[in-house]
C-alpha cells in the first residue's frame, strides 16, 4: 500500500448499512427544529426575524425582486456566483414584503441546522462514539466566531457549507438517498463559493482511486463531477467577464491569521478573544495552541485511539480554507475563520477517540461546551437594527410620492449604507 493510500484510507470507509427507522427520522427532525431555534435565538437585540443582514437584502433580495429570481440567479456578486443564497432569495419573493426578514432568517437557520444533521450522519463511519459525532455536528450550530457576520444570513451559508463539503467528500453512504444528497450538497456548495476549489485534491482522489479488489469508486466520480460542475460555473463567470475579483495576496497575513484566529476561535471564542489582535489576544491564542499540543501528545502516547488520517486531512483543509480567502482578498475578516474553526474541532475530536478511558474526550467536550455557552449570544451590529417592519412602513409612506422604495437594513453604521432598493409595488404587498 502506498503512502497516499495509507493517508486517505479513512475516506474510503463505507458507511455501515442500517435499516431505516422512524425513531431515527423523528430524532433527526427534532434535531433540525432545535438547531434552527438555537440559531435564531443566538441573535440578540432586535433579533433575527425582524432584521435583514447586509447582502441578504441589499443584494440577493433586492435583485431577485428587481430582476426576477431567474435572471438574478445568474448574476455574480463579489467575484463569484451564489446559487444557494439566490435560491433562498427567490423563495422569499414568494411571500409578502413584510415577511421577507422572517423568511430569509428562517431559511438561513434551517440550512445550517440541516447541514449539522448531515455532518452527524456523515461522521458515523469515521468517529466511534455518538458524543464525537455530536461534537463535530453541534459545532455547526454553535460555532463561537463571527456572529456579527454569519448568524441567520443567507449570504454566509457557504461558510457552513464548506465544512459540510469536507464531510460529504470523506463519506461513502450505503444508501442511494445518501449518495444523491452528498452529490447535491457538493454541487450547491461549489456553485455558491469559489473557495470550494480547496477540495479539488480530495475530490480527485475520491474520483480516481481504485480500492483493492474493486473497480473505480462510482460515488467518488459523482462527487468529483458535482464539484467540477459547481466550480465550472464559477470559473466560467471569471473567464467570460460576468464576474471578476481583484487579487491582493498577503501570505504573511494568511499564515498569522490561521495561527492567531482560526485555531484559537473554537477553543477560546469570540467574546474572550475580543475584536483586535493585541497582547491579550496573542496570550489566549498561545493557550489554544497549548491545548492543541496537549491533545496531540495524548494521542501520540496512545492514551486514545486517534484517527490520525481524519485529523491530518481535517487540519490541512482548515489551514487551506482560511488561507485561500485571505490570499484572494488580502484581508482577514472573522467569517473566514468559521469553516476552519469547525475543522479544528474535527481534528481534535479525531485525535481523542476513546481507547478505554473517555476522560480526554470528556475534557474537550467540557471546554467546547463552556466556550459555546459563553458565546451563544454575543452582541453584534445586527442587534442594533433597524427593524424591517418599521422601515418597511416608512418606505410605504414614502412610496406615495416616489416610484422606488429604499428600505434601510442592518448594519446601519456602514458607508455607503446598506439598503434594499425595490419597486413600490413590492413593499405595498
Amino acid at each position: 500500500m502506498t503512502i497516499a493510500d495509507t493517508l486517505f484510507a479513512a475516506p474510503a470507509r463505507v458507511e455501515t448499512a442500517r435499516p431505516a427507522r422512524w425513531r431515527g427520522v423523528a430524532i433527526g427532525a427534532a434535531a433540525v427544529a432545535v438547531g434552527t431555534a438555537i440559531g435564531l435565538l443566538r441573535q440578540p437585540g432586535a433579533g433575527a426575524l425582524d432584521t435583514i443582514w447586509a447582502e441578504d437584502g441589499g443584494v440577493f433580495l433586492a435583485e431577485a425582486v428587481r430582476q426576477g429570481p431567474l435572471d438574478a440567479l445568474f448574476s455574480s456578486y463579489a467575484g463569484y456566483f451564489h446559487v444557494v443564497p439566490r435560491l433562498m432569495a427567490a423563495i422569499a419573493t414568494l411571500f409578502p414584503a413584510g415577511a421577507a426578514s422572517a423568511v430569509l432568517a428562517l431559511q438561513a437557520a434551517l440550512a445550517v441546522s440541516l447541514l449539522a444533521v448531515l455532518v452527524y450522519v456523515a461522521s458515523g463511519s469515521h468517529l466511534t462514539t455518538q458524543l464525537s459525532r455530536v461534537l463535530v455536528s453541534a459545532a455547526v450550530v454553535v460555532v463561537p466566531v463571527a456572529q456579527g457576520d454569519v448568524l441567520n444570513s443567507i449570504a454566509n451559508f457557504h461558510w457552513y457549507g464548506l465544512y459540510a463539503l469536507f464531510w460529504v467528500l470523506v463519506w461513502t453512504p450505503s444508501r442511494p438517498t445518501g449518495r444523491v444528497v452528498a452529490v447535491a450538497v457538493t454541487f450547491l456548495v461549489a456553485a455558491s463559493d469559489i473557495v470550494a476549489v480547496v477540495f479539488v485534491p480530495l475530490a480527485l482522489w475520491r474520483a480516481f482511486r481504485r480500492p483493492e479488489g474493486a473497480g473505480r469508486d462510482r460515488h467518488g466520480l459523482a462527487l468529483g463531477g458535482g464539484l467540477a460542475a459547481g466550480l465550472l460555473i464559477q470559473f466560467a463567470g471569471l473567464m467570460s467577464g460576468s464576474s471578476e475579483r481583484e487579487l491582493s495576496p498577503d501570505p504573511v497575513l494568511a499564515v498569522t491569521g490561521f495561527l492567531l484566529r482560526a485555531v484559537p476561535a473554537p477553543l477560546i471564542g469570540e467574546r474572550w478573544l475580543g475584536e483586535d489582535v493585541n497582547a491579550r489576544w496573542v496570550a489566549l491564542a498561545a493557550v489554544a495552541w497549548l491545548i492543541v499540543g496537549a491533545v496531540a501528545l495524548v494521542a501520540y502516547v496512545r492514551r486514545t485511539r486517534p484517527a490520525w488520517t481524519l485529523a491530518v486531512v481535517a487540519g490541512l483543509h482548515a489551514a487551506a480554507l482560511y488561507m485561500v480567502p485571505v490570499l484572494l482578498a488580502g484581508i482577514a475578516t472573522p467569517r473566514y475563520a468559521v469553516a476552519p474553526a469547525m475543522l479544528v474541532v474535527t481534528a481534535l475530536v479525531a485525535l481523542l477517540q476513546p481507547a478505554g478511558s473517555r476522560l480526554p474526550l470528556y475534557a474537550l467536550t467540557l471546554l467546547l461546551a463552556v466556550v459555546a455557552a459563553v458565546n451563544l449570544r454575543v452582541d453584534n451590529t445586527r442587534a442594533d437594527g433597524p427593524l424591517w417592519s418599521d422601515e418597511l412602513e416608512r418606505a410605504r409612506t414614502a412610496c406615495l410620492t416616489n416610484g422606488t422604495a429604499t428600505v434601510p437594513i442592518t448594519p446601519r453604521d456602514e458607508t455607503p449604507a446598506w439598503q434594499v432598493r425595490v419597486p413600490c409595488d413590492y413593499v405595498a404587498g
